[in-house]
C-alpha cells in the first residue's frame, strides 16, 4: 500500500478492521425515526427463508449463526453487544416477542471467504442454525485474491449449508467515499450478487444502503473525529441490525 493510499485510509480504520479495509462510519444529526430508513427498491427480497418462517410458525426457538470479518465482529464498535448481530437479535425479539432468539456472532477479523468456509464446521454446524448469515468479500478485495477464488469459496460454503437444510443469506461489504476510491470492490461486489441469484439467495445490500445513507448526509462515513468513532460506528451497525430484521421479515411472507 503507498503513503498516499494509507493516509487516506487511516482515518477510517479502527482496530481489528484495519486489515479487512473497513471504515469507522459517523453520523450526521438526524432524527433517530429517519437514520434507518432506505428506498423500497433496497428492501426487496427475491429468495424467501422457508426454515426460519416454519421455526416462527411453530414458535419453535431460533438460532443464527452470524459469520463474517470485523463488521460482523463489531471491532468498530467496541462491544459485541453493539454489533450487528446483537442488535438484529434485540430487533427480532421485539417483533416476535413469543419466539426465543440467538444470534450467534462469529466474527473474525482479517479473513477471505475461502477461510471462512473452513470455519463452518466449528462455528456455523455446531451451532445447529436455522439460518446463516454471511459477510463476505471485504479482505478478498482488500487483498486481491482472484475472482475465481473467491467466488469458488461463496459456491462451496451455500452448497454445504443447503445440503444441511439451512436458510441462506448473504451480505455484501460496507460502504465509504474513501475507501471506494481506492479498493476496487465492484468486481467482488457483483460476483457476489450473481452467486447468490444462481444460486436463489438473498443478498442483503449493505453497500447500497450504507451508499444512500451517505448521498442522504444520513451517515457521513469519511472525515470521523477518533473520539466518536466507535459511537457513531454502533449507530450504523444498530440500522444495519434493524434492516436485516426487516429483511427477514419479508422473506418468511
Amino acid at each position: 500500500m503507498t503513503r498516499q493510499i494509507a493516509s487516506r485510509l487511516a482515518p477510517l480504520f479502527l482496530c481489528a478492521a484495519l486489515a479487512a479495509g473497513m471504515a469507522a462510519p459517523a453520523i450526521n444529526a438526524k432524527t433517530e425515526v429517519a437514520e434507518c430508513e432506505v428506498p423500497a427498491d433496497l428492501q426487496v427480497v427475491s429468495a424467501g427463508l422457508p426454515r426460519l418462517a416454519a421455526k416462527l410458525r411453530a414458535r419453535q426457538p431460533v438460532v443464527i449463526v452470524a459469520i463474517g470479518g470485523a463488521s460482523t465482529k463489531g471491532a468498530a464498535a467496541g462491544a459485541p453487544e453493539l454489533a450487528y448481530p446483537h442488535r438484529l437479535q434485540v430487533a427480532l425479539a421485539h417483533v416476535y416477542p413469543d419466539v426465543p432468539f440467538k444470534v450467534v456472532n462469529k466474527g473474525v477479523p482479517r479473513q477471505s471467504a475461502q477461510q471462512m468456509f473452513e470455519r463452518f464446521p466449528s462455528d456455523v454446524f455446531a451451532e445447529d442454525p436455522v439460518l446463516v448469515i454471511w459477510e463476505a468479500g471485504i479482505v478478498d478485495a482488500v487483498r486481491g485474491f482472484e475472482i475465481d477464488d473467491f467466488a469458488g469459496a461463496m459456491q462451496q460454503g451455500i452448497e454445504e449449508l443447503k445440503n444441511r437444510a439451512i436458510d441462506i443469506v448473504l451480505m455484501d461489504m460496507q460502504f465509504s467515499r474513501s475507501t471506494a476510491t481506492v479498493i476496487n470492490f465492484e468486481r467482488y461486489l457483483n460476483t457476489l450478487h450473481r452467486v447468490g441469484d444462481l444460486n436463489q439467495v438473498y443478498v442483503f445490500p449493505r453497500f447500497a444502503m450504507m451508499r444512500y445513507w451517505s448521498e442522504q448526509n444520513v451517515f457521513n462515513f469519511d472525515e470521523v473525529a477518533a473520539d466518536e468513532r466507535a459511537k457513531l460506528a454502533a449507530k450504523v451497525y444498530d440500522c444495519i441490525g434493524r434492516r436485516m430484521a426487516h429483511s427477514l421479515r419479508i422473506g418468511i411472507q
